[in-house]
């Protein structure tokens, strides 16, 4: 079993070429951290930066009916709001031109944020898109689900989810790769995923990892006894084999590459601990529905567990 996510690019994303960043402003909190780590990608990399706010308007003359609340009412309201959301952006143009940042701003009123992001991304054909994540309790799952899970699926350009932690000074980049898919696209995605994290590690001086988790399970694939513990030790052989012959072509240094068996989730979680990871990298394809269930059920628990930040793209053919 690997890493899997949701597919959300037409395109890869590469770090060293980076010139405009979209960034998902939450107006509901006093300071979004997005902010802050954008503006560390940004001198690292000389990006543009569009700070974006989405403020669903719900104040119509549609919505309520109250005696003597006209249209003028409502759309005084409006204003009001419309006023201090770009207000609050344009404080924050100030704070990042005053370090030398190119920055700019935009404003809009949709009614899902999710599609109001997809539609600026469309608008302004970013780079990358940053925004912010929170974990969530059980309850609020659903609030993962029908924003975060939404871009993740739909966003037409590489997505940082950024979650609110300070990265670690010489920490790590690690990417989840799987060299045993069937489908030949996933050894190309494989090989970009790696390829940006060594690029990214580069440009943001980070060191390069990669995680690979299977999930023998025993009980129905092997005997009990020696023989359980030659088939697993067959398994593991041929998972390091195939490790080795993907990062051929690649830089990666041996002593930071993780073979694991078991659940994928606690284990790599830990893994990205114990390096003190500052973003984990992953990719996926599409999918059919059951594929779905099962992959999105797994990235969930990903993303709701993942103490760093989390880039999920694509190959640049699918």
């Amino acid at each position: 079993m690997v890493a899997y996510a949701i597919a959300i690019s037409a395109r890869k994303i590469t770090m060293n070429t980076v010139e405009n960043i979209l960034v998902v402003i939450d107006p509901t909190t006093d300071r979004d951290f997005v902010v802050d780590r954008a503006k560390l990608v940004a001198k690292a990399t000389n990006a543009k930066l569009t700070l974006f706010i989405n403020n669903e308007n719900t104040l119509t003359e549609h919505s309520y009916i109250y005696e003597g609340m006209d249209g003028e009412f409502f759309e005084k309201q409006r204003k009001l709001f419309e006023e201090h959301y770009k207000h609050l952006l344009a404080a924050l143009v100030d704070e990042l031109r005053q370090e030398n940042i190119e920055v700019d701003s935009n404003f809009a009123e949709h009614h899902h944020l999710a599609e109001a992001i997809i539609n600026e991304t469309k608008q302004l054909n970013p780079d990358l898109v940053m925004k912010s994540t929170h974990n969530h309790s059980a309850l609020e799952r659903s609030l993962v689900s029908n924003t975060d899970w939404r871009l993740i699926r739909k966003c037409p350009a590489p997505l940082l989810l950024v979650k609110p932690t300070e990265w670690h000074s010489g920490g790590a980049i690690v990417t989840a790769v799987d060299p045993f898919h069937s489908k030949a696209i996933q050894a190309n995605l494989d090989h970009a995923l790696i390829n940006e994290t060594e690029q990214m590690a580069n440009l943001l001086e980070l060191d390069s990892h990669i995680f690979h988790s299977y999930f023998p399970f025993v009980s129905s694939m092997f005997p009990l006894g020696s023989e359980s513990t030659i088939g697993l030790d067959e398994m593991r052989k041929k998972h390091a084999t195939k490790i080795d012959e993907l990062l051929e072509s690649h830089t990666i240094k041996p002593g930071n590459v993780e073979l694991s068996h078991g659940e994928i989730v606690p284990h790599l979680i830990k893994y990205l601990k114990d390096v003190n990871a500052n973003i984990l990298v992953i990719g996926a394809l599409s999918r059919n529905v059951i594929e779905r269930a099962i992959v999105g059920n797994t990235a969930e628990k990903i993303l709701q567990g993942c103490p760093c930040d989390v880039l999920v793209i694509k190959p640049p053919s699918s």
